[in-house]
């Protein structure tokens, strides 16, 4: 068990030890401590309680052992850390909010360029920022496939105009077939069945696994193949997932309309039944977090906020 330190402030864990965010930053420049590279997973929580936190990280542990970087503690000492700095945070951070625990584990170099690496292990909460997508459950987002990956993130006139609108890259393989979203895995909806881009091509993802599993629930048929743009602009529908906000409806793919309705049918089944699993309205968390501006809502609002 990690050695707990009184939650006045923020802390986090930091190579073996509980401290306050600000020591641990302390100690990083008292080292003089350069980062050459790392890997780090994210969850969040439901009802205070971590969602498939061993999931993550035996996917983090895979990329650490693809990448020849030795943490230093087992995964079940980190599940056990990750655990302790979400109740250390609990007390400050409020016990009516959700929250994201993070987990970094990254090479350093201290002192001259030929010095050897180290491996600090860094873990820290925070609350969960609705902001940043509650308006997707029901404007949805509008993917966009880059000539390059940096592309703005948000669309700032509709920005300006509706409060939230993402603009997310859809990215694609050199044979032009869709891969992923930049940070989010994407599947469409053709004729009611889920229509999944090969996985061999992209990060496995927590939240698409969620996904195939509630699909095979509700008895939503999968098919995972090559699909290029073409195939996504002939979607009935189409979703994004990512640990912080499960699934949001897609709008348009290259300003292609894909539906009048968000979410639609599938992706609707889907929410709610992620909603059941998890024993938590997260869409009704999120929006009541943060209110429609000026009537701009989608008029669905309230069908999705009825569950």
């Amino acid at each position: 068990m990690v050695k707990m330190v009184e939650a006045h402030q923020q802390v986090m864990y930091f190579n073996g030890r509980m401290m306050p965010h600000s020591q641990a930053v302390t100690e990083l420049q008292g080292r003089d401590v350069q980062s050459v590279g790392g890997l780090y997973d994210t969850e969040r929580t439901f009802n205070g309680r971590l969602f498939k936190l061993t999931e993550h990280l035996e996917r983090l542990y895979r990329g650490l052992e693809v990448a020849g970087i030795d943490a230093g503690m087992s995964l079940e000492v980190m599940e056990t850390a990750s655990q302790d700095v979400l109740e250390a945070n609990r007390p400050m951070l409020g016990t009516d909010r959700e929250f994201t625990v993070t987990q970094i584990v990254s090479l350093s170099r201290s002192g001259t360029p030929d010095a050897q690496r180290g491996v600090n292990v860094a873990i820290y909460c925070q609350p969960l920022d609705y902001s940043e997508f509650a308006e997707g459950y029901s404007n949805g987002v509008r993917l966009v496939t880059p000539v390059t990956y940096n592309v703005p993130e948000l669309d700032e006139q509709l920005r300006g105009k509706q409060g939230f609108r993402r603009v997310v890259p859809l990215l694609t393989n050199a044979e032009g077939d869709i891969t992923e979203c930049s940070g989010a895995n994407f599947m469409f909806v053709r004729d009611g069945r889920i229509k999944l881009p090969d996985r061999s091509n992209v990060l496995p993802g927590i939240s698409m696994q969620t996904v195939l599993e509630l699909a095979d629930a509700a008895g939503i048929s999968v098919d995972e193949d090559d699909y290029s743009t073409y195939h996504a602009y002939l979607a009935d529908e189409a979703f994004i997932s990512r640990t912080r906000y499960c699934i949001l409806p897609v709008e348009t793919i290259n300003g292609v309309l894909l539906s009048d309705s968000l979410p639609g049918p599938v992706t609707t089944k889907l929410i709610d039944g992620w909603r059941n699993m998890v024993g938590v309205d997260f869409v009704r968390q999120a929006l009541d977090c943060v209110p429609p501006e000026n009537g701009d809502a989608n008029p669905d609002r309230e069908r999705l906020l009825s569950g």
